[in-house]
């Protein structure tokens, strides 16, 4: 009975954290309320987009990534166009005018360098009327990456923060399993962190690390928070019963997924034709 409520709260917990996660971080679509006289309609803006511009290129004229963007089903013989520019940086507004059918605007976006950003303003049309969402949407370009890699990733990711939780449960529920199951979290987080993450992040902006001591990544420097308390409360828990410290690793896991996934992650300078992080 205890095993069972244990790996109920677990799986709760996990799922949680997975919707948390997916409704926060800059590189998730933003959700927007936009106001047209009486009405207010909820739209997604895309905040991360795949890059036709090789690693180490300058050259992009030609390149273009498609955006697309759903219309409200509520709404019929709308259209849309955006003002965009790169960013970080000073340039002036670009206008893009969007391709609509079947409820879906897209949009041809030069493409940008991998990290590389740009902010735009969506404009909806309706009735002769204009509607401009207030505030810019960052989005982020990335390189394409391999489902071989990135898919083992997100799995092995989901794999460690269910261990965890299950496993602070445990110890204090005293189910005698908790060590076997801590070192599963080890392993799990270990190869989908810190071996799988670089081979994602290298395939995607170019850099394997960018977290501390070499960067400012927030999503690297997390993950090897994460692992080296939970490698201390694994090896601590070896020869001597510390179930507590199992519990501590289990709410720092929490706590770090609290931090949304790529934030200060990696940005294309384009003044100095680099990929920094911390931004």
């Amino acid at each position: 009975m205890k095993s069972f409520v244990a790996w109920s709260l677990a799986i709760a917990l996990t799922l949680t954290a997975v919707v948390y996660q997916r409704m926060t971080g800059p590189t998730n679509p933003k959700r927007v309320s936009v106001e047209m006289g009486s009405q207010v309609l909820d739209m997604e803006f895309p905040r991360s987009l795949e890059t036709k511009v090789p690693f180490n290129s300058f050259t992009i004229d030609g390149m273009f990534s498609s955006l697309e963007v759903a219309l409200p089903n509520e709404v019929s013989g709308m259209d849309m166009y955006i003002l965009w520019k790169r960013f970080p940086g000073n340039d002036s507004l670009s206008r893009i005018d969007a391709v609509c059918k079947d409820g879906v605007c897209s949009f041809e976006i030069p493409s940008q360098p991998p990290a590389g950003k740009i902010a735009y303003y969506p404009v909806l049309r309706f009735n002769g009327g204009e509607y401009r969402v207030g505030q810019a949407v960052t989005l982020r370009f990335k390189a394409p990456v391999s489902a071989i890699t990135l898919i083992p990733h997100i799995l092995l990711m989901f794999i460690a923060m269910l261990f965890s939780n299950y496993v602070g449960i445990a110890a204090l529920l005293r189910i005698n399993n908790a060590s076997f199951f801590a070192l599963v979290t080890l392993v799990a987080l270990f190869a989908g962190g810190l071996v799988l993450g670089p081979l994602v992040q290298k395939a995607a902006f170019g850099e394997y690390w960018t977290g501390w001591p070499f960067g400012g990544d927030l999503t690297d420097t997390k993950t090897l928070f994460a692992f080296l308390i939970w490698f201390a409360a694994w090896f601590a828990n070896r020869k001597r019963n510390r179930r507590y410290l199992y519990v501590l690793a289990s709410v720092a896991m929490l706590l770090v997924y609290t931090i949304p996934h790529s934030t200060a992650g990696s940005e294309f300078d384009y003044e100095q034709g680099i990929v920094v992080t911390g931004n």
